[in-house]
């Protein structure tokens, strides 16, 4: 009798600790979740509703000129174009790069791998703001300031897509690559043929995380642009969404809104493989 109560104790405990847990989940993710709601929703009211004192979340008249005054004034279309294209690329870049030094770091064995790769990791302690002016410098010189190669050159390659790669393909049994190397497989063929289809789930995860990276960046942007052409997205929203009488409320949130939109599509579509990647990176070598 005692064993069932201490039995059904713990069965009480144990659905009161996880109603208890998912509860304070749903509050913290409303928490997080609440201010893009809000910002949605404001786009579509009128200035004035905006910057009311008295809140407000849904507006008695619903408008689209924020987004209508978005498209006249600003070069949104050339903006959206030039954020795209450099977070594409980039994203490409970092993929075949990261998967490509993960599997040497891994799987190759050669004088001095361990001291490069801790070079690699340690240069993801060194924030931009440090190498921005050397950086800008560089790419002065040889007169790619205000270009789509200037724009996307730092994102290329990161040091922290190496790692998740290096840690996936690690725990891929080296077996498989003696086998294809018995067969006659040169290095190529194995990186193509073996690797690349193995890590999925790592390249999703690179793949989101580099796009994200890129598509929100800010501070290289500004550094780097001079014309209104070359603007991406975020610089887009900087320098417009202030006016001399301070925050133009109406017109910014629809620009953030439409910043917003790719990001949410993109995740929504590659959640399942970022989710498996990031989950299977963290259990590798």
């Amino acid at each position: 009798m005692r064993r069932i109560n201490k039995i059904n104790k713990y069965f009480i405990a144990s659905i009161f600790t996880n109603t208890t847990i998912h509860i304070l989940l749903i509050i913290g993710c409303f928490f997080m979740i609440f201010p893009f709601i809000w910002m949605i929703i404001s786009s579509f009211k009128p200035n004035i509703e905006i910057i009311n004192i008295e809140f407000k979340l849904f507006s008695s008249n619903w408008t689209l000129e924020n987004y209508k005054r978005v498209i006249n004034e600003m070069p949104i279309y050339r903006s959206y174009f030039n954020s795209i294209l450099v977070a594409i690329v980039a994203t490409i870049s970092t993929i075949f790069g990261a998967s490509l030094a993960g599997f040497l770091f891994a799987k190759f064995r050669f004088w001095g791998k361990e001291i490069l790769f801790f070079i690699v990791l340690g240069s993801v302690m060194i924030p931009i703001q440090i190498v921005i002016i050397p950086l800008y410098y560089m790419i002065s010189k040889i007169n790619l300031a205000d270009t789509y190669i200037g724009l996307v050159f730092p994102f290329l390659i990161n040091a922290f897509s190496i790692f998740l790669m290096r840690q996936f393909i690690y725990g891929i049994p080296s077996e498989l690559i003696e086998a294809a190397k018995v067969d006659g497989a040169t290095e190529w063929r194995i990186y193509f043929k073996i690797i690349l289809p193995l890590v999925k789930p790592a390249i999703g995860v690179v793949g989101i995380l580099s796009f994200l990276w890129t598509y929100d960046e800010f501070l290289w942007p500004l550094v780097v642009v001079r014309s209104n052409e070359m603007m991406t997205l975020p610089l887009l929203l900087g320098r417009y969404s202030m006016s001399e009488g301070g925050v133009i409320a109406g017109p910014s949130l629809a620009t953030a809104t439409i910043v917003l939109a790719p990001i949410l599509i993109i995740y929504g579509f590659f959640q399942r493989f970022f989710v498996k990647g990031i989950s299977m990176t963290g259990i590798k070598g």
